[in-house]
């Protein structure tokens, strides 16, 4: 009689060890553990804020790429549809610094300012500034008219020659700020309209190489 309540009491003592929920293990939050990061545009575009970003660690974010409009980095409406790359390249505190990579504008933009009876003339070339970096920058001159297959081939080279001069007299950090914000196409303009008027001249892209 007392074995058998003996083993009763160790099945119902195995019942209730059965029954016991496991412990549960503790998750680390990674949201708690991530920290908020103001990026900020270089010194020629006067430390502007672009945003915010997220990370766990500092390090993660260099090489980290944004994009901001015309309009949002200089308050120009009328640069919005250009659109800036900048790259984070350090962090200090809660800061991430970057450079300017490049710029583009879409076709659409475009696509709007030609009319019919008109020529796109493109121009795609690679320049060395000032201090040895080079940029690879596209130029679009718009024409008042259809060009010839002539006229086409010398505003190239005229485009060409112009951008190439400027580019050689400009710091690196400074070619897209002039690019998207200097008078460049004015200087374009007035060298390429003597060999066919135009209507208008834009740099399309540009790119850090």
């Amino acid at each position: 009689m007392a074995q058998k309540e003996k083993e009763a009491k160790e099945v119902t003592s195995k019942e209730k060890t059965k029954q016991q929920p496991k412990a549960r293990k503790k998750t680390v939050d990674k949201w708690k553990k991530k920290a908020w990061y103001t990026i900020l545009a270089p010194k020629e575009f006067e430390f502007r804020e672009l945003g915010e970003t997220i990370s766990e660690k500092p390090e993660t974010l260099i090489g980290r790429t944004i994009t901001v409009t015309g309009r949002e980095l200089a308050n120009q409406p009328k640069k919005q549809h250009i659109h800036l790359k900048f790259k984070v390249v350090e962090v200090k505190a809660s800061k991430a610094n970057t450079i300017v990579t490049g710029h583009v504008i879409k076709d659409n933009f475009l696509r709007r300012i030609i009319r019919r009876r008109a020529s796109k003339i493109m121009s795609i070339a690679d320049y060395s500034s000032k201090d040895g970096p080079k940029f690879r920058i596209k130029i679009a001159a718009v024409t008042d008219r259809r060009a010839s297959r002539a006229q086409k081939t010398a505003i190239r080279k005229r485009l060409t020659e112009e951008t190439t001069k400027i580019i050689l007299e400009t710091d690196s950090n400074k070619v897209v700020d002039e690019v998207v914000f200097g008078n460049i196409t004015n200087s374009l303009y007035a060298v390429a309209k003597k060999i066919v008027p135009l209507k208008r001249i834009e740099i399309v892209g540009s790119e850090l190489l």
